[in-house]
């Protein structure tokens, strides 16, 4: 039986996107308010569930499911950070530790506990 973490402790927060973000990519809150993809240092808000228009729907706490491209993450914890366009990967330098529940290889994405 696979255990489902959709919605533990989850919080969102609505933002506007200062340009168009994709869901399940990291995303940074800017100097102006606005929310957009990472820069290269590593820090980032939430992953953006849903985005229409200019408004985008950001989990910044519990479970959340991201994608990944280069770095393969491993089921446990991980030291993760996303790259400039929000991906999440392995990051041993810069990287925060977070729980990965699973990986789909042929989707890229990770479920895990921001």
């Amino acid at each position: 039986m696979k255990t489902l973490y959709n919605g533990f402790d989850s919080n969102e927060a609505t933002f506007i996107a200062s340009s168009a973000i994709e869901p399940g990519r990291a995303a940074a809150l800017k100097f102006n308010g606005t929310i957009s993809y990472p820069g290269s240092d590593g820090n980032f808000t939430g992953i953006v569930t849903s985005c229409k228009g200019e408004v985008a729907s950001v989990a910044i706490r519990g479970y959340a499911v991201a994608s990944f491209r280069n770095s393969l993450p491993q089921v446990g914890i991980c030291k993760l950070a996303p790259d400039e366009e929000g991906y999440m990967e392995i990051n041993e330098t810069n990287g925060k530790p977070y729980t990965v529940l699973s990986i789909d290889t042929r989707k890229k994405v990770i479920e895990f506990i921001l």
